[in-house]
């Protein structure tokens, strides 16, 4: 029993010391590099997204009112549909400016009597002033009454007119094609010319309009990066609109930006931007909650790598940049804007040319060695390996084997550190 414990507390002494130990449980034999996939950076030009909550509204709303006092006989038109330019609406009792109608007639017809006579009375008196039958002041008398004769003539004319316009006025008409409201007044109601005159609301949604509001934080980064030749941008009545309604569906027509206010809402700190939309089908109604997408505006030489080149921790955006001798850095990066494609532009930190890893993260340390299996260009649904092969996304983040553990991300070891 003696001479079984020791060889038993001997065997424990080596094993503790390591030796014994075989190379692949010590770890004591270095691992080889690793095989990662790369993409090389480079500049490129590239849309610049911008996207703003806005609301839609009629690109003309038209107040229906009475012209005329009366009561009104007749609704001819269905609440909510579509109207046309010059359809009946209303009708208001059309009786008592009929009978204005017919005395103002009445009134002409005696005023081009009186005149007739005057212009008879005025011949004979030229003729007798001719022979010296007649006296001067008497020819100047019928002079005067014949032009008097005249200018009531053509005051009933105009009074006939008149009368004739405030009888039109008792048929109501849409001045404008587009969407009509509920009816402010009912059959039977007394409307005037005055405040009691509104009756429905017309408004014209084809083309419609939509408004949305630019801070004054993005306004500034726009003119500062325009300045410095980092954007290309059409002329503002040429840049385009995409619409996307709240459901998530795209507005088939694009619009135009046709307005932008001169001056910043001093409450909001924002500055109203305002496009114009076709809209013949109707799809879109005033009042409605859309997204704005501005089309056309380009950034000029930017860098962006894919997202999951992309490590994030508590110090900051990271990426690996693999040397020309395939050692790793981790190289802080600055990020900008969400690009396409899954995508991240990096607005600093990185020069063109420079490779990062795009795959396996976990696995990577600064300062290993990595061995490059494949390069990649930006957008991962088009990815070739050196030999011409596609590369088909996937997930490449290698599970460590039975008893390893990963090496630690930047993230993991910014933890490691905080604890």
């Amino acid at each position: 029993m003696l001479a079984l414990a020791a060889v038993l507390g001997a065997s424990w002494f080596y094993w503790s010391r390591g030796e014994g130990v075989p190379p692949h449980q010590t770890g004591a034999t270095p691992q080889g590099p690793i095989a990662v996939h790369v993409t090389t950076v480079v500049k490129e030009t590239v849309p610049m997204p911008f996207r703003f909550l806005g609301q839609t509204e009629s690109s003309q709303a038209v107040e229906i009112r009475s012209r005329v006092a009366g009561h009104l006989e007749a609704r001819t038109f269905k609440e909510g549909e579509r109207v046309e330019e010059g359809q009946k609406l209303f009708q208001i009792d059309s009786r008592p400016h009929q009978v204005e109608l017919a005395q103002a007639k009445a009134r002409l017809a005696s005023a081009v009597a009186t005149q007739e006579r005057a212009r008879q009375q005025l011949k004979r008196y030229q003729a007798l002033a001719a022979r010296e039958s007649a006296t001067a002041g008497e020819l100047e008398e019928w002079q005067t009454r014949e032009r008097v004769a005249a200018a009531e003539v053509e005051l009933q004319k105009a009074q006939v007119a008149a009368a004739q316009l405030q009888l039109g006025y008792t048929e109501i008409v849409s001045p404008i094609t587009g969407m009509i409201g509920r009816a402010l007044k009912d059959t039977g109601s007394y409307v005037d010319a005055a405040l009691n005159g509104l009756v429905a609301v017309v408004q014209q949604v084809d083309p419609i309009y939509v408004r949305f509001s630019v801070s004054e934080q993005e306004t500034l980064r726009y003119r500062r990066r325009e300045a410095a030749g980092q954007i290309a941008a059409p002329e503002t009545e040429d840049t385009e609109l995409e619409i996307t309604l709240a459901d998530g569906t795209l507005h088939p027509h694009k619009g135009r930006i046709n307005f932008v206010d001169v001056q910043v809402d001093e409450r909001t700190g924002t500055t109203v931007v305002r496009g114009e939309v076709p809209n013949p089908q109707g799809t879109l109604r005033p009042g409605q909650f859309i997204h704005a997408d501005v089309l056309g505006i380009r950034r000029l030489n930017v860098v962006r790598v894919p997202q999951s080149a992309v490590m994030q921790s508590p110090a900051g955006a990271s990426v690996y940049v693999v040397g020309k001798d395939g050692t790793v850095e981790a190289r802080p990066v600055v990020l900008g804007e969400w690009s396409a494609q899954d995508q991240w532009v990096i607005e600093q930190g990185l020069q063109a040319g420079e490779r990062i890893v795009v795959d396996r993260l976990m696995m990577v340390r600064p300062g290993m060695q990595v061995t490059v299996a494949g390069e990649r260009p930006a957008s991962r649904e088009q990815a070739f390996d050196p030999a011409g092969a596609r590369i088909e996304p996937a997930a490449e983040q290698a599970a460590p084997a039975a008893g390893q553990s990963a090496p630690a991300g930047p993230t993991a070891r910014a933890d490691e550190a905080r604890s």
